[in-house]
């Protein structure tokens, strides 16, 4: 199959984000500036990923999506629970369906290419999983259970991507005003956030939690509606500006799986075993931090680590489950 130099390209850079976005995770709250940063990168990264994902969502047979999806997740739930309980000590007992970390986004995108061709011929599926997604945040039960809550709060960008029509939307792009437009438009809504980050609730942001739980039981509905606004537009205005030509760091966007998979591994560590973050005290010390989670972005992107993550998903699952069937 051909690669597509233009989502590569969106996927690199959206990749580094993730990982950036992560190791810097413990300053937010140190400036100003941080805190818009994090806010800036949180507000569509996350989103950005649903969107490109449902783009890709062609093909959705059961076994492949459980070989290439659900195979990887549980065994990286596994290798968190044993890191958690036997070298991070923290004692934790194992649930299947509880999502460590950023696992939660394996767990959303099985389910989502599981239903999209279901819900997708429901009449106006799009606006209902918007409205779906602003309701599900007064549901106090859902918790962190098999995701349900981000599987369903970001489906809408999932569904936007799987209707998203690559061609036509570059062929309008291309237009110098339309740049221009663009421009202005990112500009004024980092503008804004960089007012108004200091009053952000950075949990809206995730989508993990309840409106109650996160204390925004009487605005957060509201909130959400804003953050969907906001994302959606910098999905699409950031697009405009991907290169369509293979770049030197295309090749991140052809990897993203072993670099989202395994990062948190390393940050962990590092947060878990070391005094590192309590060291870290200047702006050179969070620049440098910055640099090795960038660094860090292209060494998991090597092949050992994308052939390790790759054979994930070579696991036998059908000689399993034809031997069980066999055996029963």
């Amino acid at each position: 199959m051909k690669r597509d130099n233009y989502f590569d390209n969106y996927k690199g850079i959206l990749i580094i984000l993730v990982v950036v976005a992560h190791f810097i995770g413990p300053f937010r709250n140190d400036s100003h500036f941080m805190k818009f940063l994090e806010t800036s990168i949180y507000l569509f990264h996350m989103p950005a990923f649903a969107f490109i994902c449902g783009y890709f969502s062609i093909k959705n047979d059961l076994l492949s999506l459980v070989k290439s999806i659900f195979v990887p997740y549980v065994v990286l739930q596994i290798v968190y629970h044993i890191l958690l309980n036997y070298v991070w000590g923290r004692e934790i007992n194992f649930r299947l369906l509880l999502p460590k970390y950023s696992l939660w986004f394996l767990l959303s995108l099985f389910c989502w290419r599981i239903l999209i061709e279901k819900i997708i011929q429901i009449k106006w599926m799009t606006p209902i999983s918007f409205v779906t997604g602003i309701l599900v945040g007064f549901d106090t039960s859902i918790g962190e259970f098999a995701a349900i809550g981000r599987t369903i709060a970001f489906l809408p960008f999932f569904i936007l991507g799987y209707k998203f029509k690559k061609d036509k939307f570059l062929d309008f792009t291309k237009k110098y005003s339309v740049k221009i437009c663009s421009a202005i438009s990112l500009v004024l809504i980092f503008g804004l956030v960089f007012l108004k980050a200091e009053h952000i609730n950075f949990s809206i942001l995730t989508m993990k939690n309840s409106y109650l739980k996160i204390g925004e039981m009487d605005l957060g509905w509201i909130y959400r509606i804003i953050t969907y606004f906001l994302a959606t537009l910098m999905i699409y205005l950031i697009a405009i500006f991907i290169p369509r030509e293979k770049r030197w760091y295309t090749y991140l966007g052809q990897r993203t799986m072993s670099i989202y998979l395994l990062h948190g591994i390393i940050y962990k560590s590092i947060q878990y075993l070391t005094d590192i973050y309590d060291r870290i005290e200047t702006r050179l010390d969070i620049a440098l931090m910055v640099i090795f989670s960038v660094a860090l972005t292209f060494l998991l992107s090597t092949k050992p680590f994308h052939f390790m993550i790759e054979k994930l998903s070579d696991i036998p699952v059908e000689k399993m489950l034809i031997s069980k069937d066999e055996n029963g």
